[in-house]
């Protein structure tokens, strides 16, 4: 999809007109709207159109107009402006139009666009082709053309190709994406944008102490797969500026701890940690961004079988710590717990970010449109969450404190992956990966156990994979040059 800047919407589909609840119609838009102006301007007089939120009217012409409600502002709701996005896209979608041109003011075009791209997106792999099928493919928002648009404009367009990626990643079934398929995919973006790609299969996981890891996967056919994926641009830094790190069960099953009917029918998605990485890599080589930058993946199937390890299994992490398996079903975890430590240990990059759907405990807290985040630096973490809000995303900071930590430690064992008698799942869970990032290098941990997936369907997420974090990763990055 291809977003611009111009002045006349002459070249679009459609046009759009955004207008706040009362507005009136200015004589700068009456001359956009050209022959359709009296019509709209009788319509609104005649309250046919309020501008209250979602509310939609379309002016049949040489050039037919939308107009759009915005509600009133001073009471919307967060991530309004972005639903208001999802909705132009769904409009284009049932006016057939590959062009759109909006007319709206310059604060909200970055969530207008991000709005249109997660609501252009469909997830069609399995239905039958349809060849007369009309896509939007050009965007054009009639505005300034400076530094600050522009750069909202490439933004847009840089997510509009990364964006599906990742989501396609997630809503694929297990069945037709193991980790050996994982690795596939990371071979063609590495191809692609001529990255550095490592791939460690069981042998050397084996070699090199990842225990934990190949614990989660000894259960499954495909095993365990730890992979890198290391771009650099214009850089002198021999170590990443950022590490990414994503957990990549690609089916939980639970293990023995087994899920039950209801929980386990969606979890294709508990790689989409993995799949955010990916996404986030191909949207720094997509945009040239000039850095060090490394995407990890810890791949595993968390499989029942004869030999899927057992709750009171005891197993060994990179670090040397090992850990007692007290809930089968705390395994995305164990795969971080290696990614982590051979991470750090290996590439020593400046700063570490994790993401996974570690929890569903962090729903309970925030519900299902707000990210839970950590981590062990206040600065960092503070430079996350303005990220995520300058992206356009909700997250908000999750306690990490000494208490959560201590209960990690085993009775046997030096930890054990999940504890009994702390309601703060999602906190221990972070509490836990805690053990294998030095106090040394500042680390963040993303908990999109509540917000990967959506149930419910809206203008910007039909039922599946949300893509969410994505944005605020690519924004880490580009903050993070040099």
């Amino acid at each position: 999809m291809k977003f611009y800047l111009n002045s006349n919407a002459a070249k679009a589909d459609i046009l759009v007109l955004l207008l706040e609840k009362g507005e009136k119609l200015s004589a700068a838009t009456r001359k956009t709207l050209g022959s359709l102006a009296e019509e709209a301007k009788k319509r609104i007089k005649a309250k046919d159109f309020e501008g209250e939120e979602g509310e939609t009217i379309i002016l049949y012409g040489k050039k037919n107009i939308v107009l759009l409600g915005m509600g009133d502002l001073k009471s919307s709701l967060p991530q309004a402006m972005e639903q208001l996005g999802g909705k132009i896209a769904s409009i284009a979608k049932k006016m057939k139009s590959e062009s759109v041109a909006i007319m709206v003011k310059e604060d909200y075009l970055s969530d207008i666009a991000n709005g249109i791209v997660l609501g252009a997106y469909e997830f069609d792999k399995y239905k039958k082709k349809d060849a007369k099928k009309i896509q939007l493919k050009e965007v054009i928002f009639l505005a300034t053309k400076n530094k600050k648009n522009k750069e909202i404009m490439e933004e847009a367009e840089i997510f509009s190709l990364t964006s599906p990626l990742t989501r396609d990643l997630v809503n694929i079934p297990a069945g037709d994406l193991s980790t050996k398929d994982m690795v596939n995919e990371a071979r063609k973006l590495a191809k692609k944008y001529g990255m550095k790609i490592i791939v460690m299969n069981e042998a050397q996981l084996k070699k090199a102490g990842c225990g934990a890891i190949l614990g989660v996967g000894q259960g499954a056919k495909e095993t365990s797969k730890l992979i890198f994926l290391q771009y650099k641009k214009a850089s002198k830094s021999k170590v990443p500026n950022l590490a990414f790190i994503g957990k990549g069960v690609v089916f939980d099953t639970g293990g023995l701890n087994l899920k039950p009917t209801g929980y386990i029918e969606t979890m294709k998605q508990d790689m989409a940690g993995a799949a955010t990485v990916l996404g986030t890599m191909k949207a720094i080589a997509e945009a040239k961004l000039k850095g060090h930058y490394l995407g990890v993946l810890a791949c595993a199937e968390n499989a029942v079988s004869d030999r899927a390890q057992r709750p009171g299994d005891v197993v060994r992490a990179f670090n040397g710590k090992s850990i007692e398996i007290s809930n089968t079903d705390a395994e995305g975890r164990l795969c971080l717990a290696d990614a982590l430590s051979y991470t750090e240990a290996k590439f020593k990059p400046k700063k570490i970010v994790d993401i996974a759907t570690l929890t569903g405990a962090v729903s309970v807290a925030l519900g299902y449109f707000i990210t839970g985040v950590m981590g062990n630096n206040e600065k960092f973490l503070d430079q996350v969450l303005k990220a995520a809000s300058a992206a356009g995303e909700r997250a908000w900071p999750l306690p990490l404190d000494a208490d959560f930590i201590k209960a990690t430690k085993g009775d046997f064992t030096d930890l054990k992956n999940s504890t009994n008698g702390v309601r703060a799942g999602s906190s221990m869970g972070g509490a836990f990966l805690s053990n294998f990032v030095t106090k040394d290098t500042p680390w963040v941990h993303f908990d999109i156990g509540g917000t990967a997936w959506a149930e419910k369907t809206s203008s910007t997420t039909k039922y599946g994979a949300t893509g969410v974090a994505l944005r605020t990763l690519f924004k880490l990055a580009d903050q993070h040059q040099g």
